[in-house]
C-alpha cells in the first residue's frame, strides 16, 4: 500500500514535468527555426555528434508518428491522432512540434532533447532556470548535464510506476546514489514552488506513516529510498525559504 500510494504521488508529479519539457523543448526548437516547414524531420538541425541517433529518432519516432496518424486508412481501430491528421489534412502536412509533441512518450522527449544542437539544449535549459527564478525567491542555474541525469532519473521511475514496479527501494542504473529520493529532489528544479511544496509535504507525511505503522523497518525504509535521518526536515525548511 505504501508504495502503490508512492508510485502515484510520484508519478502525477513526474507527469507535470514532462508536459513542461514538452512545452519547453517546442518553444525553443521552433523559435531557432521559426520559417521551415517541419524542421524536426531535418538532421541537420540536430547535434552532429549524435547525428546517428537524430536520423533514428526521426525515422522511427516522427515520420512513423506522421505516417500513421496522417493515413486516413488509420481512422478505424486504430483511430489515430485527429489533432495531427487536421494539420496533415488541412495545413498542406504542416505539423508544428507542439502539436507533434503531445504524441510522444516521455522517453521519446527527453531523447529529442539530448540529440538536440548545443543551442537548443542550451536555450532549454536557460528556460528551466527562469522558470524556477519566475516561483522561487532565490535563483538557481540548471545546466544541460544537470537535466540530462534528472531527466533520465525521470523516465526510469516515471516508467516504473506505470508498469505497477515496486519503486521505493528501485535504483536507477543500479547506482546506490540514483534513488526515489533523489527523483524526489529532481522535481524540486522543474516544478514551481507552491507544487513542489505539495509534493515534498505529501511524500513526507506519507514516509511518515509507513514507518510508524513498521517501526522495526523505519531504518530500513529511510535506507532503501535514500533517505537519511534529518533530510526529511531540512529539506522542507530549505525549500520553505527558497
Amino acid at each position: 500500500m505504501f508504495d502503490r500510494e508512492l508510485r502515484e504521488l510520484l508519478f502525477s508529479a513526474i507527469t507535470r514535468a514532462e508536459a513542461a519539457l514538452k512545452a519547453v523543448c517546442a518553444h525553443e526548437f521552433t523559435r531557432l527555426h521559426p520559417d521551415v516547414v517541419n524542421p524536426y524531420l531535418n538532421p541537420d538541425y540536430y547535434d552532429s555528434r549524435r547525428r546517428p541517433s537524430a536520423v533514428a529518432l526521426i525515422d522511427k519516432v516522427f515520420k512513423r508518428i506522421l505516417e500513421l496518424d496522417g493515413n486516413p486508412r488509420n481512422r478505424g481501430d486504430y483511430g489515430g491522432k485527429a489533432y495531427i491528421r487536421h494539420c496533415m489534412e488541412d495545413h498542406n502536412g504542416q505539423v508544428p512540434l507542439w502539436v507533434l509533441a503531445n504524441d510522444l512518450s516521455f522517453g521519446q522527449t527527453v531523447w529529442f532533447f539530448q540529440v538536440r544542437s548545443p543551442a537548443v539544449r542550451l536555450a532549454v535549459a536557460e528556460s528551466f532556470t527562469g522558470l524556477y527564478a519566475d516561483t522561487h525567491d532565490g535563483p538557481r542555474r540548471i545546466t544541460i548535464k544537470r537535466l540530462d541525469s534528472i531527466f533520465n532519473r525521470l523516465v526510469f521511475y516515471r516508467n516504473l510506476c506505470a508498469h505497477d514496479e515496486r519503486c521505493y527501494c528501485a535504483r536507477y542504473d543500479g547506482r546506490a546514489n540514483e534513488n526515489v529520493y533523489q527523483a524526489i529532489g529532481d522535481l524540486g528544479y522543474l516544478l514551481d514552488k507552491d507544487d513542489y511544496l505539495e509534493l515534498f509535504g505529501r511524500f513526507s507525511a506519507l514516509v511518515a506513516r509507513a514507518t510508524s505503522a513498521m517501526p522495526s523497518r523505519r531504518q530500513a525504509i529511510l535506507s532503501a529510498m535514500g533517505v537519511r535521518e534529518r533530510e526529511l526536515a531540512d529539506r522542507a525548511e530549505i525549500i520553505l525559504r527558497s
